[in-house]
């Protein structure tokens, strides 16, 4: 009886070392998934294209410096292509962000910096922000930015 016992707690032990091995695993993957769509994110970011809206939802929401709202890519979209007949963009630097894995979502938090570069002066502004961002997994198992919000001059 006692072999009994022993054998049962055994079992149950494994049995929470795989579900927590498990888990690990999983939130590994998660991870590294979001950490591949981030960097193709801003990697696309530093062309100073439209490109980087690639990696948001179609209906994301956004909340400015200002705190205003706003729904949609399209309309960010049309403002950065605006700002870009005016402005070159040059990405300094961007971290590596901190994850806060959601149980459908993953949240990315990180500091950047860039130059922005008027066309027709050659006058620049330096700008560094933290940048966050709550990313979201596709039907197509692509991550995708649901929500996002900035707040640049930070010193």
């Amino acid at each position: 009886m006692k072999n009994l016992g022993l054998l049962f707690l055994l079992m149950i032990l494994f049995t929470n070392c795989d579900e927590k091995q498990m888990k690990e695993e999983i939130d590994n993957n998660l991870k590294k998934e979001v950490l591949y769509a981030y960097n193709g994110m801003y990697n696309t970011y530093s062309n100073g294209t439209d490109e980087f809206f690639n990696y948001y939802e179609i209906d994301f929401v956004r909340v400015d410096t200002k705190g205003n709202l706003g729904i949609g890519v399209d309309q960010p979209k049309k403002d950065w292509n605006d700002f870009l007949k005016s402005y070159s963009m040059q990405l300094i630097s961007f971290d590596p962000p901190k994850l806060v894995i959601g149980s459908d979502q993953v949240v990315t938090i990180n500091t950047y910096e860039e130059l922005f570069i008027k066309k027709d002066t050659k006058d620049s502004t330096y700008n560094k922000g933290v940048y966050v961002s709550v990313w979201r997994k596709q039907l197509d198992n692509t991550w995708k930015i649901s929500m996002d919000t900035w707040h640049a001059g930070l010193e």
